[in-house]
């Protein structure tokens, strides 16, 4: 299948659901009157839109291609951050975090912030949540961008301005009512193709034991290893982790397994399914079968990656992105072709709907809030519209700049591993963390990783990503370290305060895992 042969009618695809998505939008603005209904569509999500949301949520099209580009380039090892680090994220919240916001009521998880610790927590956790999401919906820009182009032949630029034209006409008319609603189509979508492309990509390099016996990758990595290991490159040489050796190379595993498990558990987008659920128990069901189903989803963008580079192992640098979309083109029928390129469209949206939304009540609702508590609902609804809109544009633009659409992704997670992470996991599980430990904990954990990146950057020779995620695996260490020591010795001078509800009232001791 060559995309030209057929861009007319993917193009019709592709059309067609926007308009069907869009649709959506204008039909739940209706029930979007208040800023909390808008938010959390009115408390009413079941189980299965709960688990279709958050795997449509996490599954981007940012995963699926850059997914299939790490694997074509790492194997198994570039792959670690996503999906096997979110599948924690979404069993260790659906374990021990969700059941807790969902009887909190609140509308945003900053709220926790506030009334576990307080409002300076409060707006450190705002400032971190806002600079992560802004990264990740810039990945998913990106790779919108990758698929209008791809079918379209425009401009790269062009193509994303009006995927986020899209994006912003369902997130500012709906709200999550709508979003919920696309989500669970995408999902829908993006599963039935996924699992359609997976037999005819082993099929391409002659089945699965073919598949297994003639793997490679691109850097020499060993295909299969998750882990450190002591097998040779294709070279001969040692490997490691991600081509790091002895102690740089386990924090660089540590680095991959737990930055984004552990950084994104207070992440407000997975937060506001929590919230959004109609109890506790469809809140718990949703997100642990959904880490499971996002497992199986997300490896098979991996196999495709590593499937094409069987039988194509020479791309040029600047081809890497389009990994899965030229494998779809070249290897599959035209009407999977045309399936896929709607199924990641649709993944994208929803992804990129759902984190402007969130990202917009961040800023609007929860900033004007606690600058104006005697603001009116409405001006929080406006509030928030306007800051989707910022926030939309922001993203855009760093996208656009950076242009790394992988590392613009992970990013997103690991940036709260270190600096607020260790307070999110004590505030929810031990009750003695108190203020003075948050703050302490935050200050240590974000200003050690800033320093411990500069002095990484010699021994990874200048790859600044690298010091990045290596360094943020003493620092998280640091303040967690910290918000425990700390903790302890202020207990007199600074008491606990438990977790509470909207109303006030004492949740610390919530069941944390209702079946």
């Amino acid at each position: 299948m060559e995309t030209g042969e057929y861009s007319q009618l993917i193009v019709v695809a592709l059309v067609i659901y926007a308009l069907v998505i869009m649709g959506f939008g204008v039909f739940y603005s209706r029930r979007a009157d208040s800023t909390e209904d808008f938010i959390l569509a009115g408390h009413s999500l079941s189980a299965p839109f709960v688990c279709g949301s958050v795997v449509a949520t996490w599954i981007g099209g940012a995963v699926v291609i850059g997914g299939a580009r790490e694997a074509y380039v790492g194997g198994f090892q570039a792959i670690v951050w996503d999906p096997w680090s979110p599948v924690l994220t979404l069993l260790f919240c659906g374990f021990f975090m969700v059941a807790v916001f969902r009887r909190s009521r609140f509308t945003t998880a900053i709220d926790f912030y506030n009334a576990r610790f307080d409002k300076r927590i409060g707006m450190c956790g705002l400032t971190i949540h806002v600079l992560a999401y802004t990264s990740w919906s810039s990945a998913q820009f990106l790779a919108l961008g990758v698929i209008i182009a791809s079918v379209t032949g425009i401009a790269s630029i062009p193509a994303t301005l009006i995927g986020a034209g899209i994006i912003l006409v369902i997130s500012l008319t709906g709200g999550l009512w709508a979003l919920s609603r696309s989500d669970m189509l995408a999902f829908v979508v993006l599963s039935t193709v996924l699992l359609i492309v997976l037999p005819y990509s082993l099929a391409a390099v002659g089945g699965p034991a073919a598949f297994i016996e003639r793997a490679g990758t691109m850097n020499g990595s060993p295909p299969f290893s998750l882990f450190y290991t002591s097998a040779p490159d294709s070279s001969g040489a040692a490997r490691g982790f991600n081509g790091y050796l002895g102690l740089l190379g386990i924090l660089y595993m540590f680095a991959a397994w737990f930055s984004v498990a552990l950084g994104d558990l207070g992440g407000s987008v997975l937060t506001a399914r929590a919230l959004a659920a109609r109890d506790e128990r469809a809140a718990s069901r949703g997100f642990v079968c959904g880490g499971l189903i996002y497992l199986f989803l997300g490896m098979i963008p991996v196999i495709v990656g590593m499937c094409a580079f069987i039988l194509n192992g020479n791309l040029p640098e600047a081809e890497l992105d389009n990994v899965f979309p030229s494998f779809v083109q070249h290897y599959l029928p035209a009407w999977v072709g045309v399936l896929f390129f709607v199924a990641a469209a649709s993944a994208i949206v929803s992804t990129a709907g759902d984190t402007v939304l969130t990202t917009g009540a961040l800023l609007g609702y929860t900033t004007l809030r606690v600058l104006r508590p005697e603001s009116s609902d409405r001006q929080r609804l406006i509030a928030t519209r306007i800051c989707m809109v910022i926030v939309a544009a922001l993203g855009l633009l760093l996208g656009l700049a950076l242009g790394d659409l992988y590392n613009l992704l992970v990013f997103a997670g690991a940036i709260a591993f270190p600096s607020i992470a260790p307070t999110f996991i004590c505030g929810i599980l031990w009750k003695r963390a108190n203020v003075t430990g948050a703050l302490s904990s935050i200050a240590v954990g974000s200003l050690s990783w800033l320093v411990l990146v500069g002095v990484l950057l010699p021994y990874t020779g200048g790859e600044i990503w690298d010091a990045i995620y290596i360094g943020a695996v003493p620092a998280f260490l640091l303040g967690f370290a910290t918000i425990v020591i700390v903790s302890l010795a202020t207990q007199r001078s600074c008491p606990p305060t438990p977790a509470r509800d909207i109303d006030g009232n004492d949740i610390s001791d919530t069941r944390l895992f209702s079946w």
